[in-house]
C-alpha cells in the first residue's frame, strides 16, 4: 500500500509497484504523505455508500479517496486546524472526480445535521454540475476535462455541521471559447442548450439550434457517451436549487447565445482595405441578445476611437482586427458570465451570520504541463505548480523534522534541497520572468520578441542556473523545473498577459439597456481580490484611446497565487496525485513512460528523491535487532535494544553519516541496508541450503515409508480378498452338493 516501504526506494521500483497494483484492480497507493490514484478508465464499485460508511466508521483503512477526506475531517475536529486536500495530475487524471468524492465524504459526515445544513450539503454537491457545464470540455486526453483550477473552501461549525462554502476560481482557458483544436469540443454548455432547444422553446427563442450553424462549436460535437440534452436538465435543475430564477437563467442562456451568434459575425473588405461587417441575421441577433443597436456593434468592432491632443477620431481597422475584437468580446462575454456564475454561487453557499468556524479546503488545479509547444497558459500552470512542490518540500521537511526532534537526532539540513531558486526566478520582484513581461507589455512598443530580448539582456536572469535557451530555435526560452526542463514559445505571451478589452467594446456593453449586462461588466473580476494593488495610470502597449488601465494577467494569478499559498500553509495539507494510466481512454491499459512522466510532474519522484536524501529506512530497535543481529551475533548481549543497535553497525563498520541512532528508532541510508542484506543474505544462504536438504531427506523418507506402507495394504486386501472368495465358494459348493443328495433321496423314497 506504501511505497516508502519498498526495499528498494527508486523510480523503476514505484513504477512497478504501481502497474502490479493496477492490473490487480487498486485504484490507490500510498507514496508517504502522497495518496496516488490511477484512473482506471471504467466503472469500479469502490465508491458506494457502504464503503463511504466503512471509512466513516474505521472499519477500512486502505489507501481510498474516501479515507483521505475522513482523516482530513477528523483532524479538523481533533485539532481545530483548517485541512486542506491539494488534488493534481494532468487532463484525464480524474482529478474532477476525486474533488466529487472528497466533497461527498464532506457533505457526509457532518455530525448534528439540521434542515439548514442539510441544505448547503446539498448546494455543495450542486455545484459540481454547474461548473461542470461553465467550465468543463471535452479534450483529446479526456471528455470530461475541467479547463480551470478551483479552490473550494467547506466551513463547519464547533460542532461539526456545515456552516457554509465559498469557491474560488483560476486561470480559466477563454481562449477555448474561440478555437478548439480537432477533436476537442468548447465548454459543454454551448452543446447543452444546442442540444435541448427543440425541447425548450426558451432556448430556441434566443436563436439556439443545431450547434454545426456556430463557428465556435462545429468543430466537434460529440464528447464520449454524453447526453447534451438530459445534461442541460439536470445544468438548469441544479442552477434552480442553488438559487437562479428562471429569469437569472434566462440572462445566462442569452450571454451563451451571444457567444454564438458573435462568433458568427463575418467580415469583408472595402477598396481601401477596412473592415465591412455582414448585415445578416447572425448582427441582429447579437444586437437582439446585448439590448444594444446593430450600428453600435459595427462602429465598436469595425473601427477605433483614439483620442489624442484633445481631438477625437474614428480609425477603420483592417479585416485581421476586426476578427480579433470580434474574438476579444466573445471571451470576456463568457469570461464575465462564468465570473458572475462563480460569485453567485458563492452568495447562495455564503455563511449565515458572523458564526466562527474551521474549514476543509478542496484544491482542484491542473497538473504540471509539457507539450511540444509551450506558452503562456503553461507558464501560469507549471508556476503555479512549482509553488505548490515548494510547499510539499518544506512540508515534508517539516515533518522529517518533527520525527528528528522525537528521536533526539540532530537535523542535517543541507541534504533537504528544494525549488525555491526556481520560484525565485519567476516570481523574483523586479527582475524576475513575470517582472520582465509586466514591464514590455507597458511600453508602447512591447511585443513578444522585446520580451524575449529584455530576459536575455538581463544578466541576472541570463546566468541563473534555472534558466535557460535552446539552440536551434529562436523564439523561445528554457526554464529548468523540478519536473524537468520545460522550453516555452514566446508568441502570444504579451497579448495573453494583457487580455485586455478595447474601450470601444467596453462602451458598447455600458450602452446595453439590459441591466444584467451593465452589471455584469460594472462587478470586479471574481478572478482578482479587490483589494489587490494595481499600477495606477500605467497602460499597456497601443493605449491611446483603445485600451483602458488594467492588471496584467500573470500579476493577477500571482498575487490570486500568493493568497492561495498562504492560505495552504495556514492549513494541514493532504496530498493527492491523480495519474492516467494511458493516452486512449481505455480501462486495463498501462503505458510505463506516461505514468512515470506523470509520477515526476506530480512530484512523487521528487518526494522519493527527498527521502532518499535523508534515511529513508527507518525501523525500530527491535526489528532492527530481530532482523540483523544474526550478522553480528556477538553483540546479542550487548544489553538493551538500542545498545545492540549500535553494536551491530559498530560490528560491521558502518561510516557514522550513513544512520542516525534515535530513542525509539535507527535510520540509515539505503545503501546501507542493502549491504547488511547482503551480508545476511550469504550468511543464512549455506544454513537455508543445509536445512533445506535435512528437509528433502526428511519428505523422501516420508514418501517411501507411505508408499511401503500402501503396497502392504495392498497385499494383504488381495490375500484377503482371496481368502474370502474361496471360504465363499466353499460354502456354495457345499450347499449344492446336500441339495443334490436330498434330492436324490427323496426320488429314491418316492420309487421305493
Amino acid at each position: 500500500d506504501d511505497f516508502l516501504t519498498l526495499p528498494n526506494l527508486d523510480e523503476p521500483n514505484i513504477l512497478h509497484s504501481l502497474r502490479v497494483r493496477y492490473w490487480a484492480g487498486h485504484v490507490y497507493s500510498h507514496t508517504g504523505p502522497i495518496l496516488i490514484a490511477v484512473n482506471p478508465w471504467r466503472t469500479v464499485d469502490i465508491y458506494n455508500i457502504n464503503m463511504l460508511e466503512a471509512y466513516k466508521g474505521g472499519s477500512a483503512t486502505g489507501p481510498h479517496i474516501f479515507g483521505l477526506a475522513v482523516k482530513a475531517f477528523r483532524a479538523l475536529m481533533s485539532s481545530r486546524k483548517n485541512q486542506c486536500v491539494l488534488i493534481s495530475g494532468e487532463s484525464g487524471a480524474g482529478k474532477t472526480e476525486s474533488t466529487k468524492f472528497v466533497l461527498q465524504v464532506l457533505t457526509a459526515v457532518g455530525e448534528n445535521r439540521t434542515g439548514a445544513s442539510a441544505s448547503i450539503e446539498q448546494q455543495v454537491m450542486l455545484t459540481n454540475p454547474v461548473l461542470e457545464a461553465f467550465g468543463n470540455a471535452k479534450t483529446l486526453r479526456n471528455d470530461n476535462s475541467s479547463r480551470f483550477g478551483k479552490w473550494i473552501n467547506v466551513h463547519f461549525d464547533r460542532q461539526g455541521t456545515i456552516a457554509g462554502a465559498e469557491i474560488k476560481t483560476y486561470l480559466l482557458e477563454k481562449a477555448r471559447v474561440i478555437h478548439q483544436t480537432a477533436g476537442e469540443r468548447n465548454y459543454h454548455i454551448f452543446y447543452q442548450v444546442c442540444g435541448a432547444a427543440a425541447q425548450h422553446k426558451m432556448l430556441s427563442d434566443l436563436g439556439l439550434g443545431d450547434p454545426k450553424i456556430f463557428d465556435y462549436t462545429k468543430t466537434c460535437l460529440v464528447a464520449g457517451n454524453m447526453d447534451d440534452a438530459k445534461s442541460f436538465d439536470r445544468t438548469k435543475q441544479a442552477l434552480h436549487f442553488i438559487g437562479f430564477d428562471p429569469q437569472s437563467q434566462q440572462n445566462i442562456f442569452a450571454v451563451i447565445s451571444a457567444v454564438l451568434h458573435v462568433g458568427n459575425l463575418k467580415f469583408s473588405e472595402d477598396k481601401e482595405g477596412n473592415a465591412v461587417m455582414a448585415q445578416d441575421q447572425h448582427l441582429q441577433a447579437v444586437s437582439a441578445l446585448l439590448k444594444v443597436e446593430p450600428e453600435s456593434v459595427r462602429a465598436a468592432v469595425c473601427s477605433r476611437i483614439i483620442s489624442a491632443g484633445g481631438e477625437t477620431m474614428v480609425k477603420p481597422e483592417d479585416l485581421g482586427k476586426a476578427c480579433q475584437c470580434r474574438d476579444a468580446l466573445s471571451k470576456a462575454l463568457y469570461g464575465k458570465l462564468f465570473d458572475h456564475i462563480v460569485t453567485c454561487v458563492n452568495n447562495a453557499l455564503r455563511l449565515k451570520g458572523a458564526q466562527v468556524t474551521m474549514q476543509v479546503s478542496v484544491l482542484d488545479i491542473f497538473g504540471f504541463e509539457v507539450f511540444q509547444q509551450n506558452h503562456f497558459e503553461q507558464f501560469c500552470i507549471n508556476f503555479a505548480n512549482e509553488k505548490l512542490q515548494l510547499h510539499f518540500n518544506h512540508y515534508n521537511f517539516m515533518l522529517e523534522r518533527q520525527l528528528y526532534a522525537k528521536e533526539g537526532i540532530e537535523l542535517v539540513e543541507s541534504d533537504f534541497v528544494d525549488n525555491s531558486a526556481c520560484v525565485e526566478l519567476i516570481e523574483g520582484k523586479g527582475w524576475g520572468v513575470q517582472a520582465c513581461l509586466d514591464d514590455v507589455c507597458i511600453m508602447p512598443k512591447g511585443d513578444d520578441m522585446s520580451f524575449l530580448e529584455r530576459l536575455l539582456q538581463s544578466a541576472r536572469v541570463k546566468g541563473h542556473a534555472h534558466f535557460g535557451m535552446t539552440k536551434n530555435r529562436r523564439e523561445t526560452f528554457v526554464v529548468n523545473h523540478y519536473a524537468g526542463s520545460v522550453s516555452y514559445h514566446v508568441q502570444g505571451f504579451c497579448e495573453k498577459n494583457r487580455d485586455l478589452l478595447a474601450v470601444d467594446l467596453v462602451n458598447l456593453m455600458m450602452g446595453s439597456k439590459s441591466p444584467f449586462f451593465l452589471t455584469m461588466f460594472e462587478q470586479p473580476s471574481a478572478a482578482a481580490p479587490e483589494n489587490t494593488p494595481s499600477k495606477p495610470g500605467r497602460r499597456p502597449a497601443g493605449g491611446g484611446g483603445g485600451s483602458v488601465a488594467y492588471k496584467s494577467v500573470s500579476a493577477t494569478f500571482k498575487t490570486d497565487l500568493n493568497l492561495l499559498m498562504e492560505a495552504i500553509n495556514a492549513a494541514e495539507p493532504h496530498f493527492v496525485r491523480c495519474v492516467n494510466p494511458n493516452s486512449r481512454k481505455q480501462a486495463e491499459l498501462f503505458e510505463d513512460a506516461k505514468a512515470v512522466e506523470q509520477l515526476r510532474c506530480g512530484g512523487v519522484i521528487e518526494a522519493v528523491r527527498m527521502c532518499r536524501e535523508s534515511y529513508p529506512s527507518r525501523y525500530t530497535h527491535d526489528d532492527f535487532v530481530g532482523t540483523f543481529s544474526c550478522i553480528a551475533p556477538q553483540t546479542s548481549s550487548a544489553g538493551p535494544a538500542r545498545d545492540v543497535c549500535y553494536a551491530i553497525v559498530q560490528s560491521i563498520r558502518v561510516d557514522p553519516k550513513m544512520y542516525r541512532l534515535g530513542k525509539t528508532m535507527i535510520l540509515l541510508k539505503r545503501e546501507v541496508v542493502d549491504g547488511m542484506e547482503r551480508m545476511r543474505a550469504q550468511l543464512l544462504g549455506g544454513r537455508a541450503r543445509v536445512l533445506q536438504s535435512a528437509i528433502r531427506c526428511f519428505l523422501a523418507a516420508r514418501e517411501l515409508a507411505h508408499k511401503r506402507e500402501v503396497r502392504r495394504r495392498y497385499v494383504s486386501t488381495v490375500r484377503l480378498q482371496g481368502a474370502i472368495r474361496r471360504t465363499l465358494s466353499r460354502r456354495g459348493y457345499a450347499r449344492t452338493i446336500q441339495a443334490v443328495r436330498a434330492a436324490e433321496d427323496k426320488r429314491r423314497r418316492e420309487e421305493a
